[in-house]
């Protein structure tokens, strides 16, 4: 095998620049989703229930990443946690690959979180609309969280289809056989 590409995102994008993408991605997301939610289900907001929805915005990255590992479980001996805090306040979970797995497997653990919470979230609005402007800012906020996953995607679906995933300390490797 050898390196077809190395991705890093963050020092492809800048953090700045990511931060702003995540922001205007909220925004986008929360506007547009409210908006439909609100035309399409008329009923009157509530705040009956403002604790949980606090709640519902510290578990949501919690849930998002074992969403992840959920689509990972097939290769659950070649991942790794990593808990720490950054600011000594916020603490973020780092799960790492040991060893390189299929593209296919590995794109799918990437969008498993965007596709599974996100549409919990929307069928939330929808089927309680009262509480639609929760699930909404939820859903933005999630989209926001997913955003360097979706651009993870869009890099590894030009790589070959036989291709391994590799995280190294300068990125992930998209490995490939010889002779491609």
């Amino acid at each position: 095998m050898h390196c077809w590409k190395t991705i890093n995102i963050v020092s492809e994008y800048g953090i700045v620049r990511l931060t702003l993408l995540a922001v205007l991605t909220f925004v986008a997301i929360f506007c547009s989703s409210y908006a439909i939610t609100s035309l399409q289900f008329r009923a009157p907001h509530t705040d009956q229930y403002l604790f949980l929805f606090f709640i519902a915005i510290f578990i949501l990255y919690p849930a998002h990443k074992a969403s992840h590992y959920i689509a990972l479980l097939k290769y659950r001996k070649k991942v790794k946690f990593r808990l720490r805090a950054t600011f000594r306040v916020i603490p973020i979970i780092r799960l790492r690959l040991k060893e390189p797995i299929p593209k296919k497997h590995y794109v799918l653990a990437l969008l498993t979180p965007l596709l599974l919470l996100n549409s919990l979230l929307l069928a939330i609005a929808i089927y309680f609309p009262q509480y639609s402007h929760y699930a909404c800012l939820l859903l933005g906020f999630h989209s926001s969280i997913c955003l360097i996953d979706l651009l993870k995607a869009k890099y590894l679906w030009h790589a070959p289809a036989n291709s391994l995933i590799e995280e190294t300390p300068k990125g992930y490797e998209i490995l490939v056989p010889p002779g491609l």
